[in-house]
């Protein structure tokens, strides 16, 4: 699903925008999900939109009701819902705003700002900020500070011209009988996150009262809530001439407003026909904002704002690193002055589960929305603090617990250092290129390929040889476990799946190429791939071509004494049931109860099946599991998606599957949708690496033993491929994998390395033996 969505979007789109990598398709309150169904903390809200957060019922609600009943009502005609927006906006807004010309964005307030101006006072000039962002049509851009946004339309409209910020003498010396209005921003958000000073402010509101000038002050982004009151303006103790409004005003539905002062009004020159809008204020856009103007005060986000911002900047600047010049904001609107360029750590922050924005080349911009909870915002600041301290610091062990220092290194140490760097699917950058450094300390050659996969050999690539492949996997599911070390077991998120057995092989490599000449032996390649806990395996698939391995080990769980040698197969299936929505008591099934009767359909199905077919055995069974089912109904409509998840036994016919599965769904009147595909892949404990791994086992004083899996791995996606001689090892108890609990045991790990080293020094000699 996502894939295409991203190459239906590059197609079609005009290309203006610059796209991060991530597909969102919902929201709630502060967190956004992708397609695959990742979440990210939302430290963006939509550049300052979705103050009242995502996935508003009350916003839906008024939506749906409105549009049933009139959906647009331009302004020539009187509008019910129109008037009661406009009541409510006099009565929210500074005193002495009490018109409103509405318009459909900041961009579009700005342009009928600077058209008032211009009308009521008989003048041209219009005086803008440096760093100053006022949107980007022709008008509003020439007022817009940075030279990268102007001069490729330029000319632009004339008597427009910029001053210093916070500098009230500059103003002074600007200001003549020709200027028309002064617009500023009193936080510039785009512009660095810089805050004025209360005295500029009532200093640059005297001046224009002295010398006939408008003050419009632009709360397009200040505005309902995001500094600490409803409008930044009321922390100055200043009226403007022209306040400028848009993004959150209508909670995700584009309005903006341009709200005019007593001095504008009663100029006489706002005359019938002076300007105009098809859309503004439509019905749909005024009924949201009814609704979004009652969650604000309902929730006082404007409190909430002041209180979490406070708690927010008070530890960002408790936080000590040298890439921190300065923080800096007003309420839930907050930059951090790095001391280099900020988009390195947008990205890393990304792929953290944290969206933020830069304002500037080098200030990191924090616009969560306001209803972000305490916990959340706490979460997402230590990730913040992570990014910008270095993820990849060795944590301190609690007190009573061993020290890291008497760890043995430098194998512990690595296995330690890549827990402290969260890693989740299409997150894995951070972790790739830490592990790059490693490996090249370890004097191993290592790059991060074209697909994001970590890979480090023995020898530089490429190289047309057979090779040792060592495939692990860097991604991991979600959920924070505090990395720490309790007597012999090292706790923390991946231990067991995936990074133990990952450093296990960076450290066995390293090992070896230290002991034998590389052009002796045949290159031992390790990879770390991406993507191995999602549907996609990309990693994988992206090497599959690139070797054909005279020896494969994959890097799972298996405990340092035993040896997988096959993985059951997988399908997914997304089911989703829509259909009107019917009374409770009545007989038509719910949506809920045509998904449920669907998974019971699948529940039985294997039941019989593995009575004919599999016996007592898991290997052999066919084990269906629903992995997740959810609703939503808006009084309209009920929807009810699911998603099931087969393990496969070997030799399934899943064509015969797919089509029963199709079958079922078109008799429910549901929608189904298949991916994840694996087949299952075993091979035998008779091939060469197998043999190898007894031996070396055998030689550590330990019984060695076989495993099949119920699971799967990137052994499915490489066995079809690349042969039988290939097994499945790594240090860790698998029952651990993905649980609250993930530990290892040191010993274990340490086992594993040099049941591994045996291995590949057993490869190399038949290596050198061939040669």
């Amino acid at each position: 699903m996502g894939t295409n969505l991203v190459e239906i979007e590059n197609q079609y789109t005009s290309g203006v925008y610059g796209k991060r990598p991530v597909e969102i398709v919902r929201g709630q309150g502060a967190l956004l999900w992708d397609a695959e169904g990742r979440r990210y903390i939302d430290c963006m809200a939509g550049h300052g939109v979705a103050n009242i957060g995502h996935g508003r019922t009350e916003i839906a609600a008024a939506l749906a009701a409105q549009a049933q009943r009139l959906t647009t009502c331009p302004e020539v005609v009187y509008n019910d819902v129109r008037a009661r927006l406009l009541e409510r906006l006099a009565q929210v807004t500074p005193e002495g705003l009490n018109n409103f010309f509405l318009c459909n964005s900041g961009t579009e307030a700005v342009e009928g700002a600077f058209k008032f101006a211009r009308l009521v006072t008989g003048r041209t000039g219009i005086i803008a900020t440096l760093r100053g962002f006022h949107g980007r049509s022709m008008g509003a851009l020439s007022a817009t500070w940075e030279k990268h946004y102007r001069e490729p339309f330029a000319p632009l409209i004339p008597d427009v011209s910029h001053i210093r910020y916070n500098d009230l003498n500059a103003a002074a010396n600007a200001i003549t009988e020709d200027t028309a209005a002064v617009i500023i921003e009193l936080v510039q958000a785009e512009g660095g996150v810089h805050v004025a000073q209360e005295e500029y402010v009532q200093g640059l509101a005297a001046l224009c009262r002295e010398r006939g000038a408008l003050l419009i002050i632009d709360e397009i982004q200040t505005g309902f809530g995001r500094t600490g009151t409803l409008f930044a303006c009321e922390q100055y103790g200043v009226q403007p001439a022209i306040l400028c409004l848009a993004k959150s005003l209508a909670g995700g539905v584009p309005m903006g407003a341009v709200c005019l002062g007593t001095r504008v009004m009663e100029s006489g020159h706002i005359s019938k026909g002076s300007h105009g809008s098809t859309f503004g204020g439509n019905p749909l856009a005024c009924a949201a904002a009814l609704a979004t103007l009652e969650i604000l005060e309902h929730e006082e986000l404007a409190n909430r704002a002041a209180a979490l911002g406070a708690h927010a900047q008070q530890r960002l600047r408790s936080m000590q690193s040298p890439l921190v010049r300065e923080v800096r904001g007003r309420g839930l609107l907050i930059g951090i002055e790095l001391t280099k360029r900020v988009q390195p750590y947008l990205e890393a922050l990304c792929e953290r589960g944290v969206l933020a924005l830069p304002a500037g080349a080098n200030v990191l911009r924090l616009l969560p929305p306001l209803v972000i909870d305490q916990t959340q915002l706490d979460e997402a600041l230590d990730i913040v603090q992570e990014v910008l301290r270095g993820s990849s610091r060795p944590v301190q062990p609690p007190t009573g617990t061993n020290s890291l220092l008497d760890a043995p290194m430098p194998d512990v140490g690595l296995l330690v250092s890549i827990l402290n760097i969260a890693s989740l699917s299409r997150q894995e950058s951070t972790l790739a290129h830490f592990l790059v450094e490693q490996a090249q300390q370890m004097g191993l050659y290592a790059y991060v390929d074209e697909v994001g996969n970590f890979v480090a050999s023995t020898h530089p690539e490429p190289t047309d040889q057979p090779a040792v492949v060592l495939l692990g996997h860097m991604d991991t599911v979600p959920g924070n476990i505090p990395v720490r070390i309790e007597g012999d077991l090292l706790y923390g998120r991946g231990a067991v799946d995936a990074k133990g057995p990952l450093a296990a092989f960076i450290c066995a490599t390293a090992r070896v190429a230290k002991q034998i000449k590389a052009a002796n032996v045949q290159p031992i390649v390790v990879v770390g791939a991406v993507e191995e806990e999602a549907a996609t395996s990309r990693g994988a698939r992206g090497i599959v071509g690139r070797y054909q391995p005279s020896a494969c080990i994959i890097g799972e769980p298996s405990s340092s004494r035993a040896v997988t040698i096959g993985y059951k197969g997988r399908l997914l299936i997304d089911g989703c049931v829509t259909q009107q929505s019917s009374h409770s008591a009545g007989p038509a099934r719910s949506s809920n109860e045509v998904a449920v009767a669907y998974w019971e359909r699948v529940r039985r199905h294997a039941e019989e099946w593995n009575q004919q077919h599999a016996g007592s055995s898991a290997f052999a069974a066919l084990q269906p599991s629903l992995r997740s089912i959810q609703s939503t109904h808006d009084g309209l409509e009920e929807r009810t998606s699911f998603t099931i998840g087969y393990r496969l036994p070997p030799a399934f016919e899943l064509s015969a599957l797919r089509e029963q599965l199709q079958r079922w769904a078109y008799e429910d009147d549901l929608h189904i949708q298949f991916s994840g595909e694996e087949v299952a892949y075993q091979t035998t404990r008779t091939i060469p690496l197998a043999r190898a791994f007894i031996a070396a086992i055998r030689s550590t004083g330990v019984q060695p033993a076989f495993k099949h899996k119920t699971g799967t791995s990137d052994m499915n996606v490489v066995g079809p491929h690349w042969g039988q001689n290939i097994v499945a090892y790594g240090p860790g108890d698998s029952s651990l994998d993905h649980t609250p609990n993930e530990h290892i045991s040191l010993t274990e790990y340490t086992h594993a390395i040099d049941v591994l080293e045996h291995v590949l020094h057993t490869l190399a000699a038949q290596r050198e033996t061939a040669l």
